[in-house]
């Protein structure tokens, strides 16, 4: 995935930004100079790279595939204003993965489709700065995971007894 933009600095000089995303890591480009781009985020892609022109502040902002390009506080492709990303709480991770190894140990490959659903959602939420809902959401999925693999426990035992 490569997009580019050119930056025009308060002398009237083009400067030529563009970022690529590979294999082994991401970079940006900037006036043929190579920089890492590095994620804040060992679950999904974050980066907020900072790039300085003169007469420019650019900010190279990455959340998934989802790639923006800040200059002077406003987004190029929308007009908004640049807002830099936040960093997903550690416990949220820590949520996401226990409910992954839960789902896959359980309830196998159905379990790890709605724990990798349930995950962006909260991303997502996290994102937005609802973390109580995103928190609530995980802790809701863990319990019902317990409860459902309790009653399948209770139930392959009266099968066993001959009770069923």
């Amino acid at each position: 995935m490569a997009k580019a933009w050119t930056v025009t600095d308060s002398m009237g000089n083009n400067h030529q930004i563009s970022y690529k995303k590979g294999f082994f890591g991401a970079k940006c480009i900037v006036d043929g100079d190579e920089y890492k781009v590095k994620s804040k985020n060992w679950v999904i892609w974050m980066a907020d790279h900072q790039i300085s022109i003169p007469g420019a502040e650019c900010n190279l902002v990455v959340l998934g595939n989802k790639v923006r390009l800040a200059v002077n506080g406003t987004y190029l492709d929308n007009g908004q204003p640049y807002e830099p990303i936040r960093n997903i709480p550690n416990w949220l991770n820590a949520l996401v993965l226990i409910g992954a190894v839960l789902s896959v140990i359980l309830f196998g490959v159905y379990g790890l489709l709605v724990s990798v659903l349930l995950a962006i959602l909260t991303y997502n939420l996290s994102l937005k700065k609802k973390n109580g809902i995103a928190m609530a959401i995980q802790i809701v999925w863990l319990v019902l995971m317990v409860i459902l693999f309790i009653l399948a426990s209770i139930g392959a035992a009266a099968i066993g007894l001959g009770l069923v």
